[in-house]
């Protein structure tokens, strides 16, 4: 069995769990509304905006299943066109995904609501020294925290 959680250790994870829904819920609902966008959505054409990405990579660098990549790039190819799936010559095996211009102008109209929300919901309310602190712990949690299913926290 794991060790009891500390006091501190609580209260730290209650206040990331609390920040992180209130901003996660204020972006979600802000892009929704204002440009028809789920913030997941955001985060794939944030994903591809610096180019083409193998349906795997992609998985991996959002945190999901391969199935879930491919859901997600088929909803944004067909509903809305932001993103087109091809395969290479090179390697055929391999499916690639990668913004169309529809889903580069969608990611632009969204970068301001983002920076938006992020800044009154987050960034004008620490300083400097603090988010590069948080940044730093918080790159000691993910690195620490592997992506799959295959993680033992000690429960039987």
């Amino acid at each position: 069995m794991p060790p009891e959680m500390s006091p501190t250790q609580l209260q730290a994870w209650r206040a990331l769990y609390r920040a992180d829904t209130l901003l996660f819920t204020h972006l979600d609902n802000t892009l929704r509304t204002r440009l028809k966008m789920t913030y997941f959505e955001h985060e794939v054409l944030r994903a591809l905006g610096d180019g083409p990405l193998r349906m795997a990579k992609l998985a991996e660098e959002m945190m999901i299943s391969r199935s879930g990549a491919t859901r997600i790039v088929g909803k944004l190819e067909d509903k809305d066109g932001w993103v087109i799936r091809r395969n290479t010559p090179e390697d055929r095996r391999a499916t690639w995904a990668e913004l169309t211009e529809d889903g580069r102008k969608a990611l632009d109209a969204a970068r301001p609501v983002v920076e938006a929300v992020v800044s009154t919901f987050f960034a004008d309310h620490v300083s400097n020294a603090d988010l590069h602190g948080a940044s730093r712990i918080l790159d000691v949690l993910a690195d620490a925290n592997p992506n799959d299913d295959g993680f033992d926290c000690g429960l039987e």
